[in-house]
């Protein structure tokens, strides 16, 4: 009969804008009891964002003289 609430729709929203995602949440042992006997847990959010295209860059070749 629990009810578990999270809400990371204000976290995503703003980092969606700079490319990010989230992969992954892991809960964590820490459990914290307030005042109100409600829990709370911490969660560990893995977040990545695609690696953007880098510009090809012109080498110039370098001629040894011997």
């Amino acid at each position: 009969g629990a009810e578990v609430q999270t809400d990371y729709v204000p976290l995503l929203n703003s980092l969606a804008m700079y490319g990010w995602q989230l992969t992954c949440v892991l809960p964590t042992p820490i459990v914290k009891t307030n005042r109100e006997g409600n829990l709370s847990t911490k969660q560990i959010v893995f977040l990545q964002r695609p690696s953007l295209p880098q510009k090809a860059k012109k080498k110039e070749s370098k001629v040894n003289n011997l």
